[in-house]
């Protein structure tokens, strides 16, 4: 990882370097990407999309099982109007302290050693754990906010991240896919603003071109800058997160994922055993992800505690398969 001095007069927040991470695609080395929902913060605390949204309903006319015919992403112009701005003011006064929401199993997710997290909550419980503090306030997040394609502020997430320093690793760019509380202008909360992130989403995507599989061919390497990079070209460990439909902007990265040229990593996705998850299920192994279903669990601490045993056991295989490629590799190599 490379460092280049960042002029924070033109950037977001006070950061002075960013960190530069590449990627050796040629190679095989995918980068591993957490992608954090909003189930294991409702072990303790936490709010839901349907109590959050009927907290800052206007509407109360809407009959309940008409209300659950429309989709999520919709049902906020279905109770609150066009008027998206203000959706995003009082939803973000909606939300518990951080220390509400951290448990000894979310701590111990992000205790894994991941390149990347991106996570579609609004609060800021990652970066908590990760600077072993139970607020991350307004000058913490003028401290670590970065714009990692070095514009100057701007209101989307798709560049935006916070740099969490690391003792002996290098720094964690966490991605509030759908903004966060302290910017309730990037917040996703309604059709019309997952409209929008299509958009930037498309948008950046006609820029990049052919880029990932170009690096490949002349082995260079690839440095991500924005959310949907870290998603296209790492092994994505999806936790607490139900692939709800209405997750346009996910849905088109997986699909996105899936059709690169280059070789990339994969989309793993941990579902519980709920009937409703099976059309979400058929539908990611269509476009390439791999869906491990949990059936046998007490509670969902319990679900979590395989969950993060499973991804554990799997980093370790693959230490293991590192070190004998590189074994194998000094074995051949001539005197």
């Amino acid at each position: 990882m490379d460092e280049r001095q960042y002029d924070a007069r033109r950037g977001a927040g006070r950061i002075r370097t960013l960190p530069r991470y590449e990627i050796n695609l040629a190679a095989g080395e995918f980068p591993r990407v957490l992608l954090l929902g909003n189930g294991v913060l409702r072990l303790r605390g936490g709010v839901s999309w349907e109590a959050l949204l009927e907290r800052i309903a206007l509407n109360d006319e809407i009959e309940d099982e008409v209300l659950r015919e429309i989709p999520l992403a919709m049902r906020v112009e279905a109770l609150c109007g066009v008027d998206v701005e203000g959706a995003r003011l009082r939803a973000a006064g909606e939300f518990e302290p951080i220390d509400a929401c951290i448990t000894d199993t979310l701590r111990r997710l992000l205790r894994l050693p991941w390149d990347c997290v991106l996570t579609t909550n609004y609060t800021y419980e990652a970066e908590g754990v990760l600077l072993n503090q139970n607020r991350f306030g307004k000058e913490d997040r003028r401290r670590t906010l970065a714009c990692m394609d070095g514009s100057v502020y701007r209101k989307d997430n798709l560049h935006f991240c916070y740099i969490m320093e690391r003792k002996g690793l290098p720094p964690l760019p966490v991605w509030h896919i759908h903004g966060d509380l302290g910017r309730p202008d990037s917040m996703i909360l309604s059709y019309y603003s997952y409209a929008k992130a299509i958009s930037r989403l498309q948008k950046y995507n006609r820029q990049l071109k052919n880029a990932f599989q170009d690096a490949v061919q002349a082995r260079r390497l690839v440095s991500p800058r924005s959310w949907s990079d870290w998603f296209i070209l790492g092994d994505v460990y999806s936790v607490g997160f139900g692939y709800d439909f209405s997750e346009f902007d996910l849905w088109w990265a997986a699909e996105r994922k899936s059709r690169e040229n280059a070789r990339v990593g994969r989309l793993v996705a941990y579902q519980d055993r709920q009937q409703k998850s099976d059309p979400v299920c058929a539908l990611l192994k269509s476009i390439g992800g791999e869906v491990n279903r949990v059936y046998d669990y007490a509670d969902y601490t319990e679900f979590y505690r395989i969950v993060i045993d499973d991804i554990e056991d799997r980093f370790r295989r693959e230490r293991y398969e590192s070190a004998c490629e590189g074994e194998a590799g000094r074995t051949r190599s001539p005197r």
